[in-house]
């Protein structure tokens, strides 16, 4: 039985990132000297597979991250790969968000509640569900035996959570700049049930997928933990 290797990597850092503000569709800042010089690193310590085609996000930080990683390589952009779209809270933290009525219900259900002027996340699903189909499309007719996928952290995070087995731990979804998942795809399983592999973790021979900006995982837990004590 044939598999295609696809490998979702996340972009590089960003200051936006560096400063736990929600970076989505709206916010096409360039990567961080930092983010240049972690991507750097972790290709000279680890390694990104040689790959037949890489699929990229139209947002830059994406495309420079490709460029780093596969600099020969002729991208093809997919607007469907673009982060969420974060409406009026795109570009702001936690911190200035937090005391908002439209935030807190956003955090409380998110599937189907959007930020103001933005995506929900069963809209935002849908979005890269389609992107993945034209992807393996193009793979399956081009026999394409491994892909590159340079995205954002909520379209890898939205794969692995609808359309990847086996379920990963939520510690797990939250994947570090310049990291990712090697996933396989079978073309039975997709086209019965839409279902990829994930076989293992992006830069291979990393020990971990899920290296975050510690101010904006902190944030998040603290905020949670208030939601979780007015839900009681």
């Amino acid at each position: 039985m044939k598999n295609y290797r696809l490998h979702f990597i996340r972009h590089g850092m960003t200051d936006a990132n560096r400063r736990g503000a929600y970076a989505g569709r709206r916010t096409n800042v360039e990567l961080s000297p930092q983010g240049i010089r972690e991507l750097i690193s972790l290709k000279e310590e680890y390694s990104y597979p040689p790959v037949d085609a890489v699929f990229c996000s139209p947002l830059t930080r994406c495309i420079q991250t490709a460029g780093v990683l596969y600099p020969q390589a002729e991208l093809q952009v997919l607007p469907s790969l673009a982060e969420i779209d974060f409406g009026d809270f795109d570009g702001r933290t936690i911190g200035e968000l937090q005391d908002r009525e439209d935030f807190r219900r956003w955090m409380a259900n998110s599937l189907r509640e959007a930020p103001p002027g933005g995506e929900s996340m069963e809209e935002f699903s849908r979005r890269v569900a389609l992107g993945l189909s034209s992807i393996l499309a193009w793979v399956m007719q081009n026999d394409a035996q491994d892909t590159a996928i340079v995205t954002h952290g909520g379209v890898i995070r939205a794969v692995l959570t609808s359309m990847a087995l086996p379920r990963l731990a939520p510690g797990q979804l939250l994947v570090g700049n310049g990291r990712g998942y090697t996933c396989f795809a079978t073309p039975q399983l997709w086209m019965r049930d839409h279902i990829i592999e994930v076989a293992g973790i992006m830069p291979h021979g990393a020990s971990d997928a899920a290296a975050l900006n510690a101010e904006f995982a902190a944030a998040m837990e603290r905020f949670t933990a208030i939601l979780d004590q007015e839900a009681e």
